[in-house]
């Protein structure tokens, strides 16, 4: 099979989703802003950004499915999901990945919710898919983990990916990774890194973590942060930094996070990173009512309201274009891929902060800080760990609830 050629599209999706654009050699680059990191200044009488209502009719018509391939059940790819497909956030930017392919590509897809509350749910959705012979089952979070864990010697003759997850027991335990699946990761600790390091540059000293399930991507978002906190205050000669962290539990919005995110900010806690599904809707009503701000996650979170400082963002739709056009131009999983985990990060473009298609709301710290930053980060210069065993090891003041 020809291998398809998103080009243009693939870039209109991650400019609009994400706020993360690429260079020719990969590096992020802004509007207003050279792909070596150097500040650029409109003409005389140009106008700054980018046109993002031309951008926004490129998405639609990209969208747009004249031959009907979407199917209400069944399909060639089926994505399974623990929540709707479209809640501005994770689960969309995975779902608009199967959908840019399958409509590129010209195959048949669909997609299913699992009940959260419910883990019989998650197998009978993965044996329905089975039974209606999908070509390929996208599963998405560290739930499906489990569930593939379980199916996947079961189920030889059907193709799993596994997004955010690998397969494992219920205790937790990772499980060897069958012939049938490929799994991609991403380096989450990257994007968390940059967004806690800005944030400390900005001028913020009392900040937050509220992270949703004590999940591997939640925890290395976690760390991450940390992580940049504390190398932008020893940067910067700092000891006054403190960071509340927290977990609540869910990825769904709560009161007990809502609360949760009301008493920090109301003893000086100035931003708090919302990282996992639905919670950030808690923690933005918090924020509303105590004139604090957020930092978003997955995806660039800017258009949901202006309290969103930045975000920490993982290009999820490019890495599942990317591997389903690999799929599908192999016939199969390739021996690279059968039974292999892929991470994605700052090397493949895919974990940062937006400058793009967005307005840069720091107001203390330039786009040229955070290429720079990003440029050390792609060299090896300025390690991130992604170990989640433990929190990372760190001066500034943690205190965990």
């Amino acid at each position: 099979m020809k291998r398809i050629r998103l080009g243009l599209a693939g870039l209109i999706l991650t400019y609009i989703l994400t706020g993360c654009g690429l260079a020719a050699d990969g590096t992020v680059v802004s509007a207003g802003e050279t792909a070596d990191g150097a500040g650029q200044e409109p003409e005389d009488g140009e106008e700054s950004g980018m046109d993002t209502t031309s951008w926004e009719e490129s998405l639609q018509k990209m969208f747009e499915d004249p031959y009907g391939d979407y199917r209400e059940t069944g399909g060639e790819i089926v994505l399974l999901t623990d929540g709707p497909v479209e809640d501005g956030g994770y689960n969309e930017a995975v779902y608009n990945g199967v959908r840019m392919y399958a409509l590129g590509a010209g195959k048949s897809f669909s997609y299913y919710n699992a009940n959260p509350d419910d883990l019989e749910s998650y197998r009978k959705l993965v044996e329905r898919s089975v039974q209606e012979n999908a070509g390929i089952i996208v599963c998405v979070g560290d739930t499906f983990g489990q569930t593939v864990g379980d199916m996947q010697e079961s189920c030889p003759q059907t193709s799993f990916l596994l997004i955010d997850s690998v397969p494992h027991s219920a205790e937790g335990e990772e499980l060897s990774i069958a012939p049938n699946v490929h799994c991609v990761l991403f380096h989450e600790e990257q994007a968390g890194y940059l967004a806690g390091y800005m944030a400390v540059w900005e001028g913020y000293r009392n900040l937050g973590f509220v992270g949703g399930k004590e999940e591997p991507a939640v925890m290395r978002y976690g760390y991450g942060y940390l992580q940049g906190i504390d190398a932008a205050a020893k940067d910067l000669s700092l000891d006054d930094v403190v960071v509340k962290y927290w977990y609540a539990g869910t990825f769904l919005p709560d009161i007990a996070v809502r609360e949760k995110a009301d008493g920090w900010y109301e003893s000086g806690t100035q931003v708090i990173f919302a990282c996992g599904g639905g919670i950030y809707e808690s923690v933005l009503e918090a924020a509303e009512n105590q004139d604090g701000l957020l930092i978003g996650a997955d995806v660039d979170q800017a258009r949901v309201s202006d309290r969103f400082l930045t975000s920490a963002v993982k290009n999820i739709n490019t890495a599942v274009t990317d591997t389903l056009d690999s799929f599908y131009a192999d016939r199969g999983w390739s021996e690279a891929e059968a039974g292999q985990v892929k991470r994605y990060g700052v090397e493949e473009g895919c974990a940062a902060i937006p400058v793009v298609d967005t307005e840069w709301r720091f107001k203390e710290v330039s786009t040229t800080l955070f290429f720079e930053i990003y440029k050390q980060m792609k060299r090896g210069d300025r390690a991130v760990s992604d170990d989640i065993s433990a929190p990372p090891s760190v001066a500034v003041t943690v205190n965990f609830e």
